[in-house]
């Protein structure tokens, strides 16, 4: 199952009409080569729409097409079976199931986090308050993974019982039913909670994240493409990360706009749906890929997985946790280490 972010929470919260279904082409480099990126569509503009949607894909050789996917799972399986060489947006759970299958990818940028909340009634006071609680997640997601992560830091993983939904609207149901004493839930969800039903944000996936537990949304490519194409991977890699810098500063507005139309999404709604993505900034690209020694599979990225692997086993849904060794030989720092030394994130 797809971690659910922001792309689809702010879809159901904004009730967007988008062309669903089709994929979206824009005109890039002159090589007219067809670069194909497997993609969550919705109000959200991600940073491979940003790219597609505006001038920056005139930087990549070949036109970039854009073909929508419903899940991480769906899209690495498409991803395995041809249909494009690039998927973005995926999280934890379906790249770590990919790695135990030994997909031939690498993990190439760490685009965003998810933007989950957990949310509390008044009855809980202090985060001890949950022993003998229930909380709820949309269940097998990036969000379970994340959720448990933090209540075993607290102390919490015997005392709670977590509970998983098919959707976040069910979540959000339950916990004002008085069902469950916690939901953890995306932005859209959280932020009805926290107002209609007198709910307490407790802690954010990105605070989770600096406890160890970081699920991140990150750009992969198929390595076959990669190894007859390593100059477009690069230019690729190069202007994701100029979109996530121009998504967070003052031409922002302007970029959002424009590629909104790419996809069908009304830009009144992309913009502010666009703006409240955490991204990674690209001054912390690295630091995710690479140890302080400069090692992977220390790296942050790779314990993640590891965690996320141990968390995929203990729900029975991989044999095996991934290696050390598997995990580093899917993730590949080196475009980030070129697009950073070619100033990308300027």
């Amino acid at each position: 199952m797809r971690r659910t972010t922001l792309f689809r929470a702010l879809v159901a919260a904004t009730a967007l009409t988008t062309l669903a279904g089709c994929a979206s082409s824009a005109e890039g480099g002159t090589s007219g080569s067809t670069v194909g990126v497997g993609y969550f569509q919705s109000a959200t503009i991600g940073p491979e729409v940003l790219v597609a949607g505006t001038n920056l894909s005139k930087k990549v050789d070949g036109a970039i097409k854009l073909t929508p996917i419903d899940s991480g799972v769906a899209g690495l399986a498409e991803l395995r079976g041809g249909a494009f060489p690039f998927v973005s947006g995926v999280g934890n759970p379906p790249v770590v199931g990919s790695i135990s299958q030994d997909t031939k990818l690498k993990v190439i940028y760490a685009e965003y986090f998810d933007a989950a909340q957990l949310i509390v009634g008044p009855k809980i006071k202090k985060n001890s308050d949950l022993a003998g609680g229930t909380v709820g997640d949309l269940q097998g997601s990036s969000e379970d993974f994340e959720i448990r992560g933090w209540l075993s830091k607290q102390g919490l993983t015997d005392k709670v019982k977590v509970v998983g939904f098919p959707s976040e609207q069910a979540v959000a149901a339950a916990f004002k039913a008085g069902r469950i004493d916690g939901a953890y839930v995306e932005i859209a969800q959280a932020l009805d909670l926290k107002k209609s039903d007198h709910g307490r944000q407790v802690v954010t996936a990105e605070q989770i994240a600096k406890l160890g537990f970081p699920s991140l949304n990150v750009l992969a490519v198929t390595d076959a493409f990669a190894a007859k194409n390593k100059k477009v991977v690069q230019q690729v890699v190069c202007q994701v990360m100029r979109a996530q810098t121009i998504s967070t500063g003052p031409q922002a507005d302007t970029y959002i706009r424009k590629a909104a139309g790419l996809v069908g999404a009304q830009p009144d709604d992309a913009v502010p749906a666009t703006k409240v993505l955490p991204f990674v900034p690209a001054n912390e690209e690295l630091s995710w890929f690479k140890s302080p020694g400069g090692s992977v599979a220390d790296g942050r990225i790779a314990k993640s997985y590891a965690l996320t692997g141990q968390f995929l086993k203990d729900q029975g849904r991989v044999k095996t946790v991934p290696t050390a060794e598997q995990i580093a030989s899917h993730i590949d720092s080196s475009y980030v280490e070129q697009a950073i030394k070619d100033g990308c994130g300027k």
